[in-house]
């Protein structure tokens, strides 16, 4: 079991002044993260509240968070 933290919530908590689907996609490639093995995306099924397309959540891994906090 991977303990993750939410990346939106890391994006708030870093105040960046970036929107946070360019944030989080900047990073992963910058980076090199690999999906399932640094993050997991999960898209809300359902409506969007303000519209367009389904949000996707990242939970991304403690050592994942760690790493983009310290940049």
């Amino acid at each position: 079991m991977v303990q993750t933290v939410n990346a939106r919530s890391l994006h708030v908590f870093l105040k960046s002044g970036k929107d946070f689907s360019s944030w989080i996609k900047n990073r992963i490639q910058q980076y090199e993260f690999m999906e399932n093995k640094d993050y997991i995306v999960f898209t809300h099924s359902g409506e969007n509240p303000s519209g367009g397309r389904p949000m996707k959540e990242y939970a991304i891994s403690i050592e994942m968070a760690k790493e983009i906090s310290m940049v």
